[in-house]
């Protein structure tokens, strides 16, 4: 878990994101997703560390895949949630789809950008 400049939240080791106060955990895939459900619990949303909250921002756009619950961590394509990993977006999704998960597109530009990028290195 890593501190993000946000106050009360974190990035947690799927690189999803928890805000986390007093007994009150939620979690989002995308820090805008978190913003949006803390202000709806009416809890507070503020910026404790403006450089580290800067980079937390850009480092959650760089790591937008297209997919739902896709992520990227170095080398792998990682599912959220589970143990599934590939160095291939295709197979990453053979292995989603065998264990009975979701594969969904969030970002029909941004999917097929990655599975041509993905295509192009292996």
């Amino acid at each position: 878990m890593k501190f993000s400049g946000f106050m009360n939240v974190y990035l947690m080791e799927d690189n999803s994101w928890l805000y986390h106060y007093g007994d009150k955990k939620l979690t989002a895939n995308t820090l805008k997703e978190l913003e949006l459900l803390v202000n709806l619990y009416g809890l507070k949303w503020h910026i404790l560390d403006k450089d580290l909250a800067e980079k937390s921002l850009e480092f959650d756009e760089n790591n937008r895949t297209g997919f739902l619950n896709v992520y990227r961590d170095g080398d792998f394509w990682c599912y959220r949630g589970s143990e599934l990993k590939s160095r291939s977006l295709q197979t990453l999704k053979k292995k989603v789809l065998a264990g009975d998960l979701k594969w969904q597109e969030t970002d029909a530009d941004l999917a097929y950008k990655n599975m041509k990028l993905d295509s192009r290195r292996q």
